[in-house]
């Protein structure tokens, strides 16, 4: 594990494999943890919408509800890629197997805790929409996954603090912790739209509309959390960040778009396609804000991207013969996510 996160993050942060998670609504339902409803139950308890340290104290009880869930550290797994290794070691996460929806509830509440701790003594550059957005993928899950065939309804959500003050290491927290939220959330979006598609292939319009509502608002956090681990300054970018993304520092093939948890959520993503067709000949407002959430979610990534690096410079991950600019590349990306899903007349894209 790399020396400065235990000063920037609680780690090991455990995760399961997107691989695990069910991938149908009877799946979930069948595998959902008991626990669940006590914790959506601390987490909805208006007496914790009150302020930020409410919440926080309300999600460290939903971290004892839920305890500690029984699992196995995987020490070898041939699904995993090289570069999701070198991810999982730059940002302290460790993969588990374990009961997989109770590993993703307990990653989100992990996740949820450690932006509450930094929001909560430092403030947010995050404005209150994107701020919301957060906070309600935490909860998203928790709630949906506990109850999978209706809408959860939106959090009342405490206002952020503004950044007030910063301290030694305070980007690079935000840093890792966002990647840690990131990671958990596309889970949440992949676990979701895996459900649409399955959903829409039984036949199920009503529970597929669910999963989309639910996609749609999970790939907003998605933004969200990109946002949050870029809330920093240049200064604390240069100093802080970059070197963790070099040499000597940055294992070998560390690569963001190498996450496995991302490239579920692209899988799932490319065999949504003829869902979402069907989904929207009823429903084409659900593809119209899903397809939206995805272009601010791209959006965002450049933004962060081009703050940081420039519109016109390489990653500082990319290789020695790559002079393509990262942002150009997110671009290129984006265009072929999007093209993985219908137009808004429920035509898909060839």
């Amino acid at each position: 594990m790399t020396d400065y996160l235990p000063h920037v993050a609680t780690v090991p942060f455990v995760l399961g494999c997107p691989e695990d998670l069910p991938a149908t609504v009877p799946a979930i339902e069948a595998a959902r943890p008991p626990e669940g409803a006590a914790v959506v139950a601390r987490l909805s308890d208006p007496a914790a919408r009150t302020g930020l340290r409410p919440l926080l104290d309300a999600v460290r009880a939903a971290r004892r509800e839920l305890g500690e869930t029984d699992s196995v550290l995987i020490e070898d797994d041939p699904r995993e890629s090289r570069p999701n290794r070198d991810n999982d070691e730059a940002f302290g996460i460790e993969r588990h197997r374990g009961r997989a929806l109770a590993l993703l509830l307990g990653a989100l509440l992990a996740a949820f805790e450690g932006v509450l701790e930094v929001v909560e003594e430092q403030g947010t550059g995050l404005d209150e929409a994107n701020w919301h957005d957060l906070v309600d993928g935490f909860e998203v899950i928790a709630d949906w996954t506990a109850d999978p065939r209706r809408v959860p309804r939106p959090p009342a959500v405490p206002p952020p603090r503004e950044v007030t003050r910063s301290s030694h290491l305070d980007g690079l927290r935000r840093w890792v912790r966002g990647h840690h939220v990131f990671m958990a959330f596309a889970q949440g979006c992949a676990l979701a739209v895996s459900s649409l598609t399955a959903a829409v292939e039984d036949g199920d319009q009503e529970t597929a509309a669910v999963a989309a509502a639910v996609a749609t608002r999970m790939m907003r956090a998605s933004r969200a959390a990109l946002r949050f681990a870029g809330d920093a300054t240049e200064d604390q970018y240069q100093e802080e960040i970059r070197p963790t993304l070099m040499p000597p520092i940055a294992p070998p093939q560390m690569s963001g778009l190498r996450w496995r948890d991302h490239e579920a959520l692209v899988r799932a993503l490319t065999d949504s396609g003829p869902a979402w067709s069907s989904l929207a000949e009823q429903h084409p407002e659900l593809l119209e804000e899903f397809r939206a959430a995805l272009d601010e979610t791209y959006d965002a990534h450049k933004g962060v991207c081009g703050h940081f690096v420039g519109s016109e410079s390489p990653s500082l991950l990319a290789t020695s013969r790559s002079h393509r600019p990262a942002v150009g590349v997110l671009g290129q990306f984006h265009r072929m996510r999007a093209g993985l899903l219908p137009d808004a007349g429920g035509e898909e894209k060839r």
